[in-house]
């Protein structure tokens, strides 16, 4: 299961540096993980790092070597969605053969992308899809959004869409943020998970509508998908129907 940790980072015995792996430190709750080296993401002013190795070991500290970072930000909080388990940690005679086994798990690590996606209307974009999407892409590697059919919308909502399908796909691909934006099958709506083996499927905090389908399909198929659901922001602001009713004028 993805995890999440916060924390300021702080200077440590700076060994890595020796070994051309500088780390970004911060403490980490005790038992709140197990010994390992792990494949995570790092968050920094906002910012996604991938790729980004890490190391928990048994002194509180939590070590995240960031690829293609070289910036100084002690003092500064950063946070780390942890994704997966790479290895156990084990010793290591001298600093070659560690660096050689860091190299293969950065290797490892670049080689192996993954897959969240995400799945929506999008009628009437606005803030709340931006930050649902840029929360949906802090989890693994490329974001995939599927925009419900005309058709689908119909038949799962009742009624037309403000936009046709190909204005909402372009809506979402001028956000800059998802990394392949596409269109249901109508006959087949989840071909996608099939297709592309996700290791997230991101969800609104209110997607209830698609989500029960959804979940039933995964069990019946004996799929190992993690459901994330994201947080509301500013859901008195940015909700659709709220702001469908105030711009009356679109419909």
């Amino acid at each position: 299961m993805i995890k999440e940790i916060k924390g300021v980072v702080i200077k440590w015995n700076q060994i890595w540096r020796t070994i051309w792996f500088p780390t970004a430190n911060i403490e980490l709750w005790k038992n709140i993980l197990e010994d390992g080296t792990y494949k995570i993401n790092v968050i920094i002013d906002g910012k996604i790092y991938r790729w980004a190795w890490s190391a928990n070991n048994t002194k509180a500290q939590f070590e995240s070597f960031i690829f293609d970072f070289n910036e100084s930000i002690y003092e500064k909080e950063i946070e780390v969605i942890i994704l997966e388990k790479i290895r156990d940690n084990y010793s290591f005679e001298n600093f070659e053969e560690l660096k050689k086994q860091i190299e293969k798990d950065i290797k490892d690590i670049k080689e192996k992308n993954n897959y969240v996606l995400t799945f929506w209307t999008f009628d009437l974009v606005h803030e709340w899809h931006k930050y649902f999407l840029s929360q949906a892409k802090r989890y693994w590697d490329y974001l995939i959004t599927i925009l419900a059919t005309d058709k689908n919308i119909e038949k799962f909502k009742w009624k037309k869409p403000m936009y046709a399908i190909d204005e909402r796909i372009n809506h979402i691909k001028d956000l800059w943020i998802s990394n392949l934006v596409t269109t249901w099958d109508e006959e087949n709506p989840l071909k996608w998970i099939d297709m592309y083996l996700p290791k997230v499927i991101c969800l609104g905090y209110d997607q209830v509508w698609f989500s029960n389908e959804l979940e039933k399909y995964l069990k019946e198929n004996n799929l190992d998908i993690e459901i994330i659901r994201t947080k509301p922001f500013k859901e008195d602001i940015y909700k659709s129907s709220l702001l469908k009713e105030k711009n009356k004028n679109y419909l």
